[in-house]
């Protein structure tokens, strides 16, 4: 049994950064650089065609973005079972409101900024999820068959 918890920590902090990572790939190529936007705008052509093609490369780069995430909860279902996918995204949705936060704010997320945070009830949902992440996916390897 310590083993299989062993296990399932392992495996959560795979999940957290496959997951993280995977998310924050497709979400940051949703919204649109300020500063890019200003330079198709005021700049010279030469700029303004640079900025079309990165434009155009970070729509491809969503659409790579989606593709990955589709294959990792396939490989997840695969591999285990849908509750393991479950897991991958409360991972996700926990991450989501940092990772605008970031793009808005154009700031790393630091402890000294989460601190300083609001704690509002999106807070405590979004850490209630990745704390819920732990015994949920050692649920779904060990028990749920």
């Amino acid at each position: 049994m310590i083993i299989q918890i062993f296990i399932s920590i392992l495996f959560y902090l795979v999940i957290i950064y496959l997951s993280i990572n995977l998310l924050g790939f497709l979400v940051r190529g949703l919204f649109s650089n300020p500063e890019l936007d200003k330079l198709r705008l005021d700049g010279s052509d030469f700029i303004k065609d640079e900025v079309k093609k990165i434009q155009s490369t970070d729509k491809w780069i969503n659409i790579i973005a989606l593709i990955l995430i589709i294959f990792y909860f396939y490989l997840l279902f695969y591999f285990w079972n849908i509750g393991v996918i479950v897991v991958a995204i409360m991972v996700m949705v926990g991450r989501l409101p940092d990772l605008l936060w970031e793009i808005k704010n154009d700031k790393k997320m630091t402890r000294a900024i989460a601190k300083s945070l609001p704690k509002n009830a999106l807070f405590y949902v979004t850490t209630f999820l990745y704390w819920l992440g732990l015994p949920a996916l050692y649920y779904f390897l060990y028990i749920f068959k």
